[in-house]
Formats: C-alpha cells, sequence, structure tokens
C-alpha cells in the first residue's frame, strides 16, 4: 500500500472504537502521535470523540512535515528513528488536523524508549520515543487536572541490533563510553588528532567514475570524500562500488561521480578518542574525519558545515598502536 493510498486515511474509521474516557468539562487531553500514517485517520478519529483536545504532531529533526516551515530549519539531513518523518509532503497527510507540531531528536528518542522498555517494560521502538519526548514537553504547557494522552506506535522487534545495543547507542554519539569496570587499553582515551593522518584526497561531483577509479588506483585508496566547490561534504564514493555498477552497466564510465555517490558512512571528529574509532571499525570498514566550521551570511544567518579533515581505516590504528607501542618497549 502506497503512502498516497486512501485507505491509510480510512483505516481508524474501519477499526473497532472503544468509548473514549470520561473528561471533565475543565480537562482538554494532550494527544502525541507520531505523524504518518497513523495522524491523518487516529487524529481525526480523537477530535470526532474528543473535539476539545489538542493533537500534536511529531516530527525528526532533518524531515520537513512540521508546521510552520521555519521548526524545520536545520543543518541536519538524516535521523536514525525509523517510521516517522520524510522528505517530501506525502499527498495523504492532512497537516490540519495537527494543532501543533514539535521537533524531536535521535538522542532524546532512543533515550526515552529505552527508559519505558527499563522502567516501565514497554518493549517499544524509536519512533514511541520520539513521541514520549515530545510529549513530556508539550505536557508542561497544561494545567492541573488536564490530561496527556499518548501513542506509542511501534514494537521494539526490528531494533534488538539498534537502540538496544550500547555499543550502537556509543558508536553513533548518543551514550558515552563510562563502562569503568572494564579496563580499557591504553590507547583507547588517546584523541583522533594523535594520529599521522595524511592530507585528504577528495574529489568534487562533477568528475567522473572513469576519472576517480584511475585516481583511486594511483594513490592506492579504496574510498574517497565527495565534496563541493566550498569543501562541503556530500558523500563517499568507494572503488569496489564504483567497480560493481559500471561492470553491471548501472552507470557508464563517463558518467559524474555523483551518480554513485552515497551517505551512509560514519563521522568521527579530532577531539572523540580512539575507542569510539575502534567500535565503528569493528562494522565499517573507513570512518570520514570532519571538523565543523561555522559560516555566517550576509543576513547575519550562521550554519554549520562539516569539512573534511581525513579518512581513517583499521590499519591507521593498528599502525598507531603497534608503532607506540614500539617505543614503549624501547624505553
Amino acid at each position: 500500500m502506497g503512502l498516497d493510498s486512501p485507505l491509510i486515511a480510512q483505516s481508524a474509521s474501519a477499526l473497532p472504537q472503544p468509548p473514549p474516557p470520561p473528561l471533565e468539562p475543565h480537562s482538554h487531553p494532550l494527544l502525541a502521535v507520531p505523524p504518518l500514517p497513523q495522524i491523518h485517520g487516529i487524529a481525526r478519529k480523537i477530535k470526532e470523540k474528543c473535539p476539545g483536545c489538542i493533537i500534536v504532531g511529531v516530527d525528526p529533526e532533518g524531515s520537513i512535515l512540521a508546521e510552520p516551515e521555519k521548526l524545520n530549519k536545520t543543518d541536519k539531513t538524516t535521523y536514525e528513528v525509523e517510521g516517522i518523518g520524510y522528505d517530501f509532503i506525502p499527498t495523504v497527510l492532512d497537516r490540519s488536523v495537527v494543532d501543533k507540531w514539535y521537533k524531536c531528536n535521535d538522542k532524546e528518542s532512543f533515550a526515552f524508549s529505552r527508559m519505558l522498555i527499563r522502567e516501565e517494560g514497554l518493549l517499544c521502538g524509536g519512533s514511541s520515543g520520539s513521541a514520549m519526548s515530545v510529549a513530556v514537553k508539550a505536557a508542561q504547557e497544561l494545567k492541573k487536572g488536564q490530561r496527556c494522552v499518548v501513542i506509542l506506535p511501534d514494537s521494539v522487534r526490528n531494533y534488538m541490533s539498534k537502540f538496544l545495543s550500547d555499543k550502537w547507542m556509543i558508536q553513533k554519539g548518543f551514550m558515552k563510553e563510562e563502562d569503568d569496570d572494564i579496563k580499557k587499553p591504553w590507547w583507547w582515551h588517546v584523541k583522533i588528532q594523535e594520529l599521522c593522518l595524511s592530507a585528504p584526497l577528495t574529489v568534487l561531483p562533477s568528475v567522473t567514475c572513469e576519472k576517480t577509479i584511475e585516481i583511486l588506483k594511483e594513490k592506492g585508496f579504496d574510498q574517497v570524500p565527495v565534496v563541493d566547490e566550498s569543501g562541503l561534504v556530500l558523500g563517499m564514493v568507494t572503488l569496489g562500488n564504483m567497480l560493481s555498477s559500471v561492470l553491471a552497466g548501472k552507470v557508464q564510465p563517463l558518467d559524474k561521480v555523483s551518480k554513485v555517490i552515497y551517505k551512509q558512512f560514519q563521522t568521527i571528529h579530532l577531539q572523540d578518542n580512539l575507542g569510539k574509532l575502534s567500535h565503528i571499525l569493528e562494522i565499517d570498514h573507513f570512518a570520514l574525519v570532519v571538523h565543523e566550521q561555522i559560516q555566517y551570511h550576509s543576513d547575519g544567518e550562521s550554519n554549520k558545515k562539516q569539512m573534511v579533515f581525513g579518512v581513517v581505516t583499521a590499519i591507521d590504528l593498528l599502525n598507531f598502536v603497534t608503532a607506540e607501542e614500539q617505543k614503549r618497549d624501547t624505553t
């Protein structure tokens, strides 16, 4: 069933409807639910049964569904919470049923999901944490005697290897490494900036796949960041992905490298430690070392840009550790 199917909007009316809870005349409940597909049908039914209630929409940072439009202004383009948010406005989404929108972020969403599981025994997913994090904020505007209803739309079944994992949470930057019971190796807290990283090799999105493959082979690299003219990171391309795409006929050698760019890669900062890097390299072949730059515009507004500092791989970490241990042995 597609996002534009009218059946989605009709689904709430098709289900058996329990009687609404008794409400005092002065009590206006607050309903916090993720925006799509649940909010369209459910909000209408709630309004039908409880006309005085306030419908609150939940939209992750990086999505564009919230209103007014200024709420969606952010440098983020991706988010880890699944099942909510879009980078387009589905025609099935009637945003007029929402009285007020709130934005949520990954860190708060996963923290609330883990809390609901740990303390309430509710095996809920990430978007349930999004709803709860927003409900806590929105409920602060309620008066004594008013009620807050939160709908938890998903279960934890599909996320066992994600936000339930401390390692995953640390790797994504949603938790800090605070387990002092486990002895860490000497290099664990050494900063990324201590690595001897070579000057970054980057390509523009207008460079051809053929030329990029040639450059990577010549320089002995397996991957390269793609940046625009100002140095802003657009994504990554790998030698293996380009070769397989060319051989499969998905792209032509003279096509621009922007056709094979992908954005699912891990970033790390110079002030992060090697312990965090080691977690990333257990899953990924490399991490992109970036530093943030604040750019001011003529109208006085500013935005953050991620600039490439280098690409670090497991061999870089291994070379650093072995070289430092050899120095220790000789002293």
